[in-house]
């Protein structure tokens, strides 16, 4: 008799849940339940790449538009991610079912270091680690640096060194990025900038970049103080920075 009684506790404490888990699992499989039915996108990218994010929507929603009304369980997320990643500006993607009729998607977008111009005026982004993505459409382009010496792209190694001197001057005042026209390199003078406001090549040598910016903004302030313009400002050398003023029309 006692272990009727146990029984049947057992039946009436575990029963429901069985059942409960069967039904579920059943629904899990219907199509008719659990139809996806939002597909919100998360897309994290840099201030300046506004105008790409919004031609490469249309892409995106094209790739996930095979969720729509699938089974959230039943949905090849894989396929999907693949898919999202054959865009060529797309660096990762994570896609999250969110019970009961959702799937969320992370997007992150490559940022590109500088622009490689070739004699056509084709842009190709190039990444912080010296990869070349395929040609973009000006419009489209982020307001980054140009890089029009071909002898830098062609050799990995000077490339990679120019990245990692460009990488180390800090991004502020005159030095900012989006007024930086073109960045080059030699051997003799290091790092350059041409600046777009101020209209001056800007030499840093090829040592103690962050310590040698510092100085040319500096400089730049007394310039601006005194209201005078120069025309190269040259900061390669060790101990001291040369200004070569600009003739005064």
């Amino acid at each position: 008799m006692r272990w009727l009684i146990i029984l049947k506790r057992f039946s009436l404490v575990f029963l429901p849940l069985v059942l409960v888990l069967g039904l579920g699992w059943y629904l899990r499989t219907e199509k008719e339940f659990f139809v996806i039915e939002s597909l919100p996108i998360t897309i994290k990218a840099s201030s300046n790449q506004q105008a790409l994010l919004r031609s490469l929507k249309s892409d995106i929603n094209a790739s996930l538009s095979p969720l729509k009304g699938v089974n959230i369980w039943g949905a090849s997320l894989k396929e999907v991610r693949l898919k999202i990643l054959d865009i060529s500006w797309i660096k990762s993607v994570e896609l999250r079912r969110r019970f009961p009729n959702r799937v969320d998607t992370l997007i992150q977008l490559h940022e590109p270091a500088l622009l490689f111009a070739d004699k056509q005026n084709n842009l190709y982004p190039i990444l912080v680690n010296g990869s070349k993505m395929p040609k973009t459409k000006a419009s489209l382009a982020p307001a980054v640096p140009l890089l029009r010496n071909n002898n830098i792209l062609s050799d990995p190694k000077k490339l990679k060194k120019v990245l990692n001197l460009f990488s180390k001057v800090p991004s502020i005042g005159p030095l900012a990025k989006e007024n930086i026209l073109e960045v080059d390199y030699n051997s003799v003078s290091g790092l350059s900038f041409n600046l777009i406001d101020e209209d001056v090549i800007v030499y840093f040598g090829t040592e103690n970049i962050q310590t040698k910016a510092l100085q040319v903004l500096r400089v730049m302030d007394y310039l601006k103080s005194q209201k005078q313009k120069a025309r190269v400002i040259d900061a390669s050398f060790s101990k001291k920075v040369l200004v070569r003023p600009r003739k005064r029309s």
